[in-house]
Order: C-alpha cells, then structure tokens, then sequence
C-alpha cells in the first residue's frame, strides 16, 4: 500500500508501507509481499514429485546462485525421488530433505520469515511449506567473483603472490590454509541496517587477549549504519581517536601479513566485499616495518629498517629545517652555501616558506593526479609534470632551485613509507610543522614536534601504547624488532605491550 510523506519543505514523497516482519506467518506470500517486487527474485510453485497434496514454493535470487548445482541437487531429486512423495505429509518432507533426501551437503530449517529472507538475499534457494509454516534453506552460492591474484597496493618481492579477494569465504579459508591450528577462531557478525554485511573477526584463542576481542565486538555491535560498502564504514567505527591523522589500524591485502598479526596476538577484521583486511590494535611501529624485512637477511633488513625510520624524520622535518636555517637561522649554515642560497635566490619574489608551502602543494597535486588518472598515463603526467613544472618555475624566477630540491627530497623519503595512510599522515604533519617553522625558527618547529609527539604518546589502541615498546615497559624492548631486525632465533617473545596469554613465540635455548 502507497502512503505519502511530506518533508520539511512540502515535497511528498510516495513510500510503500511494508509490516514489521515480527510475528508474521512463515509462508510464500508473505515473503512475496516484502521482497517478491523485485525482478531478480523468482518464484515458482511445484509439487513434490507431482503430488498435489505436496506443494512447496521455490525462491531464490537470479544471479546469486548457481543454476547447475541448483537443478542438479536440489530441484531434480524434490521432483523425481518417489520415497519423497510416498504417503508422507510435509512433516515428513522436511526431515527427510534434513536428513540427505537432497543432494547438498547442508541445510537449514527457517521457522522464521526474517531469518528465511535474510538466507534468500544471501544466495541461498529456499523451500517454504506453507502447512508447516517452515522453510528449508540451500546455500548454492554462484556469483562471479576475482580470482586471486597479486596484490595490487602492497609491492611483493620476496614472498607469497596471493592476495585476499572481495569474497570473505574465500579470504577466510586463505588464513585456515596458513593457520591450521584448531585455535583459529572465526566469529561473523552482521553490520549495516541496509546492507546487512558480514564482518569476520578472526583471533587465536589461547594468545590473544581476552580483553581486546571483547572490545572489537563490542566496537562492531554499535556501529549503527545504513551500509557498509566503503572501508571507512567501519574503520571510522573502530578506532580510538578521530582526531589523530596517524593510522590507529593496519589495513592490508595481503594473507602472510595479516596471518603474521594473528600471530603476534592481535585480532583480525575481515569484511565481507572488501578486498583489504585490518589488524587491531595497531601501533606507531608497525606502519614502519614492512612484510619483507622478515624475508631478507636481518643485516640488510635492520639496515634498510633503519633508513626508513630516518628517511621518517627526514620527510617531516627537511623543509621545515631549511625554512628555519635560511629564515631565522643564517649562522648555522657554511658562509658558501650561504652565498650559494642568496644567489638562487635573486629575482624570486616570494619569502622562503611560500615557496615551500607552494610547492608542497603542487608536488602533492602532481601525486593526486597520478592516483585519478588512468595508469597508462598517470607515472608519465606526474614524472613530466614534476620536471616540466619546476624547471619553468625556476626559469621564471618563482621559485628558487634550493626549495625545489629541499621538497623533491622530502617527497622522495616519504615514499619509503611501507603504509600509505601512514604516509597520508606524515604528509598532513609536514604541512603543520612547515607552517610551525615558519613564525620563529627552530623554537616553534621543536613546538610543532612536541604537540605530535604529545599525541603519539598519549594515544591509545585497545588499551595498548600507540607508540609501545618506545614508552612502554619502560622501554626495554625498544632493541627487541623495532629499529633493528634481530635473527628469528632472538624474538623468542611476543610484544608485552599486547598481553598476551602466550608471551612465547619459540620453546627451547
């Protein structure tokens, strides 16, 4: 039935005015009534192996089963299997389809219209005996989905080429093959009013803690959205603080990554549509480690660790630094280089920091740009317009050649980066240290450090230190796998920070 609401500004809008599904009967019409207006949903009315005293109503959705499994395990043997027909009422009927009367190697009995609905749209063939006021659901799922191939965000050189997919069966038995222990846990849950998503939390019993499953469930059970199509639906959700820029999740699509912080004690998020995964809780340390590190030799590792986490300070501070020196600071640079810095800077009409700030924002326009436009072109517009762009701006005199290497540098060294929201972040605390450096120097770019590091050590994931092990457990596993990577035969435990209930990764000497 058509009602009319009017909106605030008089507009009426038409709305159909369906029942609370509560209480209602569990039979075919009523489910025709709520869903069977839709075009990609079919009804068909049949008789058990053509007795008329059998009616049973088959539904499913066009597109979201597979036709073949469908004729061939469930509508074949319901029409032809005589002993199903055989002087038995619809009682009967369905506990022999429970017991193996259909060829399928599952199903569900549904006394509920909601629960019966709710199997429908996710793929399954129902069976509702109006008599019995019950159904019997069929998962034959058989939508197209990507096949598993290389991870397209996250670079793999020496490692496994698979990556998770859209699909969360799938993504999930990727974990059970490389986690095969029966304290694997996987728990689903349901987010989204509309949509009514599947999230997997994924976590092993016996070394996890206790504390931080309950807390990511208790996270999921008050997101009260419409939908959850985007990754943000959730992570916004689940995080600690909206305010910090810096990743308070690890996001990934890659199945080692993800089993390796299942491992560690950590709980995993994986949604339903979704090709990339999240780890909780995630802290300052990770964002800088990559898969790798734990592929090569830990001499090499450590060292290449080791630049990045300079390659980090390099990128926040560089031009904030050569805004300080040339602008406040002049005694703390060579008198050659001094002079070298004046000269380019002659005919240039801005001060220092506008031109940095100005080309800040054009090298991150350039990056913008290569992200949205096709790939085929994307690498040769940035490339050529980074080297066309800043040699006519230092041939027109706008800007001086000292801040377009300072800059290029700095973009260079942010790109190091394993994590692109933590990069993300980084590059959102350049700009406010480059414009904390602009008023007095290096005092207010030490004010501008101390305000983000106030907030890395004050922030929290799960009750664990977002900045852990530098101001946990007073420090002492500062050498432990964070700015080095020791041998395996070394991380013998697992981060205290987390609390685990088996603080031991390996047994023995």
């Amino acid at each position: 039935m058509l009602k009319i609401r009017k909106k605030k500004d008089g507009q009426q809008v038409f709305y159909e005015e369906k029942p609370e599904l509560k209480g209602i009967d569990l039979i075919a019409q009523n489910i025709k009534n709520q869903i069977g207006d839709s075009s990609d949903i079919v009804f068909r009315e049949l008789y058990v192996n053509g007795n008329e005293k059998l009616p049973v109503t088959f539904i499913f959705v066009d597109g979201l089963i597979n036709d073949k499994n469908m004729d061939d395990d469930i509508l074949k043997p319901l029409l032809q299997e005589r002993v199903l027909s055989c002087d038995k009422d619809e009682t009967e009927v369905i506990n022999y389809i429970t017991k193996g009367g259909l060829y399928h190697n599952s199903a569900k009995i549904r006394d509920k219209i909601d629960e019966t609905i709710e199997d429908i749209l996710n793929g399954y063939c129902a069976l509702i005996f109006d008599k019995e006021r019950k159904a019997v659901t069929f998962s034959i799922r058989g939508y197209e989905k990507r096949a598993i191939s290389e991870p397209t965000g996250e670079n793999v050189i020496k490692g496994a080429k698979d990556s998770f997919i859209e699909e969360l069966r799938v993504n999930t038995s990727r974990v059970r093959r490389k986690i095969k222990t029966q304290n694997l846990k996987i728990r689903q849950t349901k987010i989204g009013q509309q949509t009514l998503t599947d999230v997997a939390v994924l976590w092993i019993e016996g070394i996890a803690n206790d504390n931080i499953v309950q807390e990511v469930f208790k996270r999921l059970e008050k997101i009260n959205h419409d939908g959850v199509v985007l990754a943000g639906s959730i992570e916004d959700y689940i995080i600690d603080n909206r305010w910090n820029p810096y990743p308070q999740v690890y996001y990934t699509e890659r199945p080692d990554r993800f089993c390796k912080g299942i491992l560690d004690g950590r709980v995993g998020i994986i949604i339903d549509g979704l090709p990339v995964t999240y780890i909780v809780p995630a802290e300052f340390n990770m964002f800088l480690k990559a898969p790798e590190d734990y592929s090569n030799n830990y001499l090499i590792a450590s060292l290449v660790r080791l630049m990045r986490f300079a390659a980090f300070f390099f990128t926040l501070m560089l031009p904030a630094f050569y805004i300080s020196v040339t602008t406040f600071h002049h005694e703390m640079i060579p008198t050659d280089l001094v002079v070298s810095i004046v000269k380019s800077k002659e005919g240039v009409p801005f001060p220092t920091f506008i031109e940095v700030l100005g080309m800040l924002f054009a090298f991150e326009l350039l990056i913008e740009a290569g992200l949205r436009l096709p790939k085929t072109i994307g690498q040769a517009v940035s490339i050529i317009g980074a080297v066309v762009v800043g040699q006519a701006a230092v041939s027109a005199k706008i800007i001086s050649p000292g801040v377009v290497i300072i800059v290029a540098l700095a973009g260079i060294a942010g790109f190091t980066m394993p994590n692109q929201d933590f990069s993300n972040a980084v590059r959102i605390w350049r700009f406010i240290i480059v414009i904390s450096a602009s008023f007095a120097g290096l005092f207010s770019l030490v004010i501008g450090l101390i305000v983000m590091g106030y907030q890395l050590v004050k922030q929290e994931s799960y009750g664990v230190p977002y900045f852990s092990p530098f101001t946990s457990n007073e420090g002492r596993e500062i050498m432990q796998d964070t700015l080095f990577r020791f041998p395996f035969s070394f991380m013998k435990k697992r981060p205290s920070s987390l609390k685990t209930k088996n603080k031991l990764r390996q047994k023995g000497d």
